[in-house]
This record gives C-alpha cells, structure tokens and sequence, in this order.
C-alpha cells in the first residue's frame, strides 16, 4: 500500500488554477509572436489560387484564360480545358474567392449573379456602343 503521500487525486479545486496558468502563459506566448513580428505564412496569390481551385473542381487540364481583380482578394475571370486536337470549348466564367469557386454554369445562377454584383460589378459587361 502506497502513503497517503503518493496518492495525489486531482480536484477541480487543484486543475483550476494549473488550467489558468496554462492559458496565461499560452496567450503570452501568442501574443509575444504577434507583437514580435514572427514570420507568418505566406498567402497563395489570388491567380494561383483561382487555378488551384478551378483544376480541384474541373479538373487538370482546365485553364484560366481572363481574369479581372475583384474587390479584396477575390478574382473574376473566364476558364476551360485546354485546346487539344482543334478542338475549342466555350469559357465558363467563374468568381475565385479564399475557399471556394463558383461557375456560372453551376445550378445557383442566383449566387453567381449576386456575388458578380457584390465582388466584381463591372465584369463580364457589353460596353455600350457609342451613339453615331
């Protein structure tokens, strides 16, 4: 049998306080490499992430073809699979924002539309032809 000594059990009354100093020292942590200007990882260009996304949804052999700076970083562009054998397949035009790509081929014409609006209003617009 061990002594009474040995036999540490663990209350809340105890775990509290470790727990607490636990997050203390953790958030000095984090905010000593915030305020110290420690590296941060770099983030992905707007056009490398739009070809990323579009090749994860489409598949490897798509292609941006056009792409136009939205508001923030997101990018509004035109892309397709690549031209093999003479054979040419029609842009789908497509809105890159972080996490996600939206086609306007997609079935949410709606979403598509909005984000247009919201994120790049002047994109894939007819330029009014002048009046003779």
């Amino acid at each position: 049998m061990l002594p009474a000594m040995a036999r540490t059990r663990f209350t809340v009354r105890t775990l509290v306080p470790i727990l607490g100093i636990a997050v203390l020292v953790l958030g000095g942590i984090s905010l000593w490499l915030v305020v110290s200007g420690a590296p941060r990882p770099s983030r992905e260009e707007p056009v490398r992430m739009a070809e990323r996304q579009i090749r994860e949804q489409r598949g490897a052999d798509w292609e941006v073809r056009y792409v136009e700076d939205g508001s923030g970083p997101v990018l509004c562009g035109y892309a397709a699979p690549r031209n093999r054998g003479g054979t040419t397949h029609e842009p789908v035009a497509f809105i890159s924002r972080l996490g996600r790509v939206l086609f306007a081929d997609e079935p949410l014409p709606t979403e598509f539309r909005d984000l247009r609006q919201r994120y790049c209003p002047a994109f894939a617009r007819n330029p009014v032809s002048p009046v003779p």
